[in-house]
């Protein structure tokens, strides 16, 4: 538990800093976290493939995706479709062939590079980090309710072959804290910052973006368990790697994004 307050210490600031900047320097961080969380992702699926993905190809595709959603979103379904074609075409050239390395590598550049890829994208939605901020608010409350929630009065497990520490009180419990924390955000914005949308989109929000941050967790849970390994890395000393802290993060990143596109016009 030191560890893990000891990191959040330190790079909850620095992430909020990068956010706050935004423009390259969003960017750079979206294009580290792909970078690192497809690495990490490769070598978790690599321990149960027969024959192995070779890190190179899903890295530079990983790169090759946030840079498209960077500069042009237009482009990303076929940036993704080059991205799959080119995986094809390299399995099928190469002197092993494996549908199976081919399928989990393209899954992988969808689960990683094109979901935290939308980090990137709130630059240019109006307001765009007011909007950014409620990712993180739903993810993280969420994480932590369920947790002290599920600690206290969690007695029947929620899917325990996954991960058999969640609990059902601690699932209620998050997506109930994240719902409120989410409506107290959405009033205090229209008081302070003239961010004034209606009340009762951010108590869905709240429970919409919740219950996907919790599959988010159990995906990558279930990804690690099939693998047989704890943490997918050690960049983040007691929270793991990349994965293992934005697995939330990255599924609420495009229902947040969704969000912003049908209610900014109304601002």
């Amino acid at each position: 538990m030191a560890k893990r307050i000891i990191t959040a210490v330190i790079f909850v600031p620095i992430l909020a800093i990068l956010l706050v900047l935004g423009g390259y320097f969003v960017f750079g961080l979206t294009l580290f976290l792909a970078l690192v969380g497809m690495y990490e992702y490769v070598h978790a699926v690599n321990k149960k493939l027969e024959l192995p993905i070779h890190y190179a190809l899903p890295l530079i595709l990983a790169a090759f995706l946030i840079i498209v959603m960077k500069f042009n979103y237009q482009y990303t379904i076929p940036a993704l479709l080059i991205a799959f074609i080119a995986v094809f075409m390299t399995e099928i050239l190469s002197k092993t062939h494996s549908v199976y390395r081919a399928v989990a590598t393209v899954f992988g550049l969808v689960y990683v590079p094109l979901m935290l890829g939308h980090l990137q994208l709130f630059d240019a939605i109006p307001q765009g980090l007011y909007y950014l901020w409620l990712v993180f608010i739903i993810a993280f409350v969420t994480d932590t309710g369920a947790y002290f929630i599920g600690r206290f009065f969690g007695k029947t497990p929620l899917i325990p072959e996954i991960s058999p520490k969640k609990t059902v009180a601690g699932s209620v419990g998050g997506t109930v804290a994240a719902a409120v924390l989410t409506v107290a955000y959405g009033i205090l914005m229209r008081a302070k910052f003239s961010f004034d949308l209606p009340i009762p989109a951010y108590a869905v929000l709240g429970v919409v973006g919740s219950v996907v941050s919790q599959f988010g967790d159990l995906t990558a849970s279930m990804i690690k368990r099939k693998t047989g390994i704890k943490d997918y890395g050690k960049l983040l000393p007691g929270h793991g790697g990349v994965l293992d802290r934005f697995d939330s993060v990255i599924f609420v990143l495009p229902i947040v994004y969704l969000f912003a596109m049908l209610t900014f016009t109304t601002l």
